[in-house]
This record gives structure tokens, sequence and C-alpha cells, in this order.
């Protein structure tokens, strides 16, 4: 019941009060005592910042717009400016939205049922099934959506137990209660949740040292700060791509998306580029960040713009490629495409280069391995120069558990053991694309949907709410078409 599940229950009420569907109940499951916001924007630290434009953060299908609309009913906005708004101030949209459902459902006759605690197991078959809660409560679910919202991975499990080792920057507060601000901190990863985790320590006014380190090192580009264009492209389209499949068949691969991908990168600037020299792994990234965020600033960051303008289309160009162009993605370009696609405000770029300027943040590429030294009482992380670096603190951000094993949720695993979820191997589980529908091998098995990260290897821009509110609709129809089929 995260922004996920959220969105999928709203779009049900929206549904249900036009076309009424008779004898049907919601059950809502939250393990958190608070409904909705969950942990991604629970948060209350002033610091942690969407990273997506208020315009694209609605929670409505084809309404994209509905957060700003509703942050400007709350304070004043600049029309003609960005607004990236703190999370916690999300969190209360999010509520906002399921009071309305909740309101709307009242009104349609619609049972809403709540359950307070966490889904341990789900048992029966397609025929009918049952959810069973840790404290051993029961009922009964026809079909079931999994919105398990952003999975903690399951990696450097030897540090878990470990005085100084937080296996997560979330929820917030164990960081905030749990380190010095004098000491000296590791943060394992250097994207995104690198970044809120400095926003963290740097809200309380951490003194120590802040090291990020990661294989590639490097930091996601700056937003353009100003309201998007949407950018021309007449190459890098999902036309195209077709196109070239449709001529080539098996000889199609990811350097020929790469080549669309250049051709509209060197029209765009109206020269060759030399790409080795946009190879950014292992370049100082703190030496970057500034010609980031000038370039950013004049809004000549050409590849942001191209893969910006993209998105609308990415998840279908993802369903085009073959299983071995997926995993060449992951191997050559998904890092460099991460850059450039997800990028920072220019609130935290300014707040990473004064951090940086001062010589509190520092930024290695290159590790090997992170580990607890006993005889010197520290976490060591070794760099593949020879670099040893040391800190009391280690605080994990290497992002959202990707690949099904890696995810140890309770319930995912329950339904794991009894092979009801496959692994899909670009990560996730397997899963249609359009509706959400799990594929098991199983047709007994009950009538499982997922939405979010869970489908991250079907669907790929599953960190996007805009994209995932736009899946909870196509999921919301399919049920209720088959529930309405049933019915006749």
């Amino acid at each position: 019941m995260g922004a996920c599940g959220s969105a999928a229950f709203a779009e049900m009420t929206i549904r249900l009060a036009a076309s009424p569907v008779r004898g049907l109940t919601i059950n809502l499951v939250e393990r958190d005592e608070d409904l909705g916001p969950g942990l991604a924007f629970g948060t209350d630290q002033p610091g942690h910042l969407l990273n997506t434009e208020s315009r694209l953060m609605g929670l409505y299908a084809h309404e994209t717009g509905d957060f700003r609309r509703w942050l400007g009913e709350r304070r004043p906005l600049d029309p003609e400016a960005v607004e990236y708004a703190p999370r916690h101030e999300y969190g209360l949209y999010i509520r906002h939205v399921l009071d309305a459902a909740m309101v709307r459902a009242a009104a349609a006759g619609i049972e809403v049922r709540v359950h307070r605690g966490e889904a341990a197991a789900i048992e029966g078959d397609r025929d009918g099934a049952r959810v069973r809660m840790t404290d051993g409560t029961v009922f009964d679910s026809d079909y079931t959506l999994l919105a398990l919202g952003t999975p903690q991975p399951v990696r450097f499990e030897e540090l878990d137990g470990r005085r100084g080792y937080f296996d997560f920057p979330w929820p917030a507060a164990r960081l905030r209660e749990g380190i010095d601000r004098e000491a000296d901190v590791i943060v394992l990863g250097s994207s995104l949740s690198a970044i809120d985790t400095l926003a963290t320590l740097l809200d309380q006014d951490h003194r120590g040292l802040i090291r990020f380190v990661s294989k590639d090192g490097m930091l996601p580009r700056v937003e353009i700060p100003r309201p998007e264009e949407t950018y021309p492209r007449r190459h890098f389209t999902l036309g195209e791509m077709h196109r070239l499949i449709r001529e080539r068949g098996p000889r199609f691969s990811i350097v020929d998306l790469f080549r669309l991908f250049r051709r509209e990168a060197e029209e765009a600037v109206g020269a060759p580029i030399d790409w080795q020299a946009e190879d950014r792994t292992g370049r100082p990234a703190l030496d970057l960040l500034p010609l980031d965020m000038a370039w950013a600033e004049a809004g000549e960051e050409v590849f942001q713009r191209i893969l910006t303008s993209a998105r609308f289309e990415a998840s279908a160009m993802w369903d085009l490629l073959g299983p071995r162009d997926r995993a060449r993605f992951g191997r050559w370009l998904a890092p460099h495409f991460a850059t450039a696609r997800f990028t920072m405000p220019m609130v935290n770029a300014r707040r990473l280069a004064a951090a940086a300027t001062r010589g509190q943040l520092h930024v290695h590429a290159g590790v090997v391995t992170t580990e607890w030294d006993a005889d010197e009482g520290m976490f060591l992380s070794r760099l593949a120069d020879g670099t040893v670096l040391r800190a009391p603190v280690v605080v994990n951000a290497t992002g959202t558990a990707m690949k099904l094993e890696e995810i140890p949720d309770t319930l995912v695993r329950d339904l794991v053991d009894r092979g009801w979820l496959h692994a899909h191997p670009s990560g996730g589980v397997e899963a249609h694309r359009h509706s959400g529908a799990v594929i098991t091998r199983d047709r007994a098995a009950p009538r499982l949907y997922a939405i979010g990260q869970l489908v991250n290897g079907v669907q790929r821009d599953t960190n996007a709410v805009w994209f995932n509110v736009a899946c909870a609709e196509r999921t919301v129809q399919d049920i209720l078409t088959k529930i309405t089929g049933e019915q006749e």
C-alpha cells in the first residue's frame, strides 16, 4: 500500500464507482501503521527530495499533473519553474489520494477491509486463495495484487549484525539515531540511494568524512532545472527500432540500438562525438559534477534530453529486445544509461558540490570488497588500485533488489517455494508486460498480479511513478474484466 498499491486502489474505486460489480470486496494489506506513504515516501527528512519533477508524479491514470495541482493548492508555485518536492510532502499526497478513494468506495457501496500487518503466505488454488498473515489471521482472495514496494536487497549479508553496519538507507531514523556526527562513513553505491544517504547525514550536521564507493564510481547526471521540453527524436524511436528488427531479424542487436542513439545524439550536437571520451567509468566523478551542473543550467545535456523524451517508449523498446541483448545491455550500457536517465535535481547537485569543496565528500571507483576487520575494529573497502578505505560505519546504498533471489520478503519467498513465482532473466518475476499477471507453470496456482519493482525485468521502468500508475490502470482493468466475465 505504498504508491503502487495506492494507485491501483484509487483506479479500482474510480472504475467501480462508474460501473459497479456486485459482491466485490477489496482487501488492503499494509505492514506499517501509516497506510499509504510506504518506505520511500514515509520519510520526514527535509533533504529527501523527489528525483522526478512534480508534473509527472500524479497518482491517477492520465492525470500526471495531479500532484502539481495538489501542491499548488497548498503553497504558491512558480508556473515556469520545476518543483522537486520533499518526499514527506508526496507522502501526504498519497494519503490524500487514499482518503479520496475511501470516500469514493463508501459512496459506491464498495466494501473495503484494511488488514494491518504482514502477509506471510498465500494458499489455495485458482478457484480461491487465502492470504495468511503473520499473526495467523486469514482472509479469502480471488485476485491478489503484489504491490510490495521497494524490496531491500540481500547483499553484503556477511556484514549483518556488525555494529556500525546499516543494510539499507531506509528508514532514515536508523541512520540519524545510530551514526555519530563525527564518524567517517563509507556509503556502498554512488547513485540516487547514496545521495539520499548523504542528505540524511548532512541534515543532521554530519561532520565526518563521507565516501561513496562503487564499481564504476559514477554519479547521476544533473537534471535540467526547467520544465521539460520534448526532444523531437528522429532516429532513437520505437518505430525505427521496430523497423530494424523487421528488416534484420536475428541480426538485430543492442549494438544496432546504440547506433540509433549515437546517430540521434550526433545530429543533436551537429558534430561527431568522441564516444570513448564519454565513458565515465573510473573517471573523477566530482571533477565532472561542475561540468554537469553547467550543462544542465544551459539546457545542453543532450543525452538526458534524448533519453527523457524516450521515457514513454522505453518499456516497449525493452520488450522488443531478446534475452541475449537484454543481458548485453546490462553488461555494456546500463550504468551509462542510468546516469543520464535517472538524474538528480540541481539542489542535490549543489549540495554534493559543496560537500566536495569542503573536503567532506569523496567518490571512489573500483571497489572490490568491503569487509569487517576485527583487528582494526573497522570496515575496510578495498579498491582495484590497492587503496584501502577505513571507516567505523558502512551504509549499504546499492539500491533496491533487482533479482528475485535478492528479495528476502517473507511472502515472496513463500510464493517462490510453492513454485508460483519464477525469476525473469533480467530481474524480478515472470509476468505479462501489459496486465502484470504473474506467469507460472502451475495452472492451478492462485490468480496473482504484480506491480512495481517485482516486475522490473519484464517492464523495466518500474522505478518511475508515472509508469507504475499506467501499469496499475492496466492491471485493474484486466482484473475487473475477468471478474465481470465470470459473473456473466
